[in-house]
């Protein structure tokens, strides 16, 4: 089995948002810490619809208005794509972050 691996869930809100909700596959599960002690879990019923390979990423988020994404290979395949850029990015609990609002 690859170690490419990302979880992709899409919501869709009342609002008419769809958020698009990415991560690597090995953070689910984990609780991490943000600066000054609160958590995010990094839960199955946020991140856990599909899995798929790294590269097919870009697909998934051409459909959301609202992108989270979690994870050193997830991240990178965003930056990648063009949908993000490294600046943008930030750390929690030294896991790479970042959200796009298309």
């Amino acid at each position: 089995m690859s170690d490419n691996l990302c979880w992709v869930k899409v919501h869709h809100s009342r609002s008419g948002e769809v958020v698009v909700a990415i991560c690597d596959s090995e953070l689910v599960g984990r609780k991490l810490t943000i600066t000054g002690g609160a958590k995010v879990d990094v839960s199955r019923a946020f991140y856990c619809g599909v899995l798929v390979e790294s590269e097919e990423l870009e697909k998934y988020i051409k459909q959301g208005t609202i992108i989270n994404i979690l994870g050193r290979k997830s991240v990178e395949a965003a930056i990648k794509a063009g949908f993000a850029r490294r600046e943008a990015v930030i750390h929690i609990d030294g896991v790479p972050h970042i959200q796009i609002f298309l």
